[in-house]
């Protein structure tokens, strides 16, 4: 990047997202970002495996002008501590970072003991959250997302980090849209599910007396460029999709409309099964059964994949931009791997409606 006006703010990049992670490329990714130009990072939370803050700081150390949004949850981290985050990576990034909050998935949080997140208990830790940053003190606050006698951030923020929701089904992102400053959509959203998320969000804002163009909507692109080898064009594709419809399978199917009779053929059938039983399917099933997985899967299941020629993605990554949304996660492939995809778009960058901020959750 050669100056500060270069700087797609618009494009963003997900950090460790191979199989096995080794979270020790998060440092090299985040450098090759910035001299490409990328505008924000965007981090994943595996239990046992990547923590979300852990990698923030490592990616704010080693950049200076990335954008940094953390996909986490509200109720693993007392409320202080999630407050104190945001604070101290407000203050390290000086005003670079945005925190993300996903609803994840219910089967896993019963079976560690955790309650179910529903939408009054992110209301509530989302308010929580903006009156510490208030340097207010909350004395026997009893609410839907749990009961403390005192909570407090000693220090007040002018401005605290923009909050958002990773979201997939349309109450999400209606939620997203009354309360949110921005909101990340799930990958392998067709063209038409994105629009209608698009629809839900400003719903939302319009309900809550907000501007509707004010909650700033990230698609999330499975970009998959055809450099990369046949294995990792499948695994990436095929094996990201199978991997997400083993863990969430209604919603994925409802928002985009497909086939359910299709997807129970999916589901049902011998790879899918055999490589669900190992693991997420993008780690851990063998090329072949990839290959078999993929010849199950409607092609038009994959249309919301930007893959191909550097030209080809880069065409694909903006028409997002005329579904509704103001930026774009190029998900799955690292800086490294998306040089030529972000040279395209460069060559031809769209005009966007609105202009945003590297801060991955505010307008310019």
């Amino acid at each position: 990047m050669t100056a500060a006006q270069d700087q797609l703010n618009e494009l963003g990049y997900y950090a460790v997202t191979r199989h096995p992670a080794d979270v020790r490329v998060v440092l090299p990714e985040a450098r090759t970002a910035e001299q490409l130009g990328l505008g924000s990072c965007h981090i994943g939370e595996r239990f046992t495996v990547k923590d979300a803050a852990v990698l923030s700081g490592a990616v704010a150390g080693c950049s200076t002008s990335l954008g940094i949004a953390p996909s986490t949850n509200y109720h693993t981290r007392h409320p202080t501590v999630t407050a104190t985050i945001g604070s101290t990576m407000h203050a390290l990034t000086e005003g670079r970072f945005a925190m993300a909050f996903g609803r994840g998935m219910a089967g896993y949080w019963q079976a560690i003991g955790l309650p179910v997140v529903t939408e009054a208990r992110l209301r509530d830790f989302f308010s929580i959250l903006r009156r510490l940053w208030a340097g207010e003190m909350i004395l026997n606050h009893d609410g839907p997302a749990g009961k403390w006698p005192m909570l407090r951030h000693v220090n007040g923020l002018a401005d605290g980090p923009p909050i958002g929701l990773v979201a997939v089904g349309p109450k999400t992102m209606e939620l997203a849209g009354e309360i949110c400053d921005f909101v990340v959509l799930h990958t392998f959203f067709s063209d038409e599910a994105t629009q209608k998320s698009v629809a839900a969000v400003r719903r939302g804002a319009e309900r809550a007396g907000r501007d509707p163009d004010s909650v700033r909507i990230w698609a999330c692109l499975a970009t998959v460029p055809d450099a990369l080898s046949a294995e990792d064009q499948l695994r990436r594709g095929v094996g990201r999709l199978a991997t997400y419809l083993q863990a969430y399978p209604d919603v994925l199917v409802s928002a985009n409309g497909w086939d359910r009779a299709t997807w129970d053929r999916i589901r049902q059938s011998e790879p899918f099964t055999d490589a669900a039983t190992a693991g997420p399917i993008d780690a851990s099933a063998s090329f072949e059964t990839l290959q078999r997985i993929g010849e199950l899967i409607p092609a038009e299941w994959l249309d919301a994949v930007a893959a191909g020629s550097p030209q080809a993605c880069a065409k694909t990554i903006g028409r997002q931009y005329d579904l509704g949304v103001h930026s774009v996660i190029m998900h799955g492939a690292s800086p490294h791997e998306l040089a030529p995809v972000v040279a395209a778009y460069r060559a031809d960058r769209p005009t966007l409606h609105r202009a945003v901020a590297a801060n991955p959750g505010r307008f310019a």
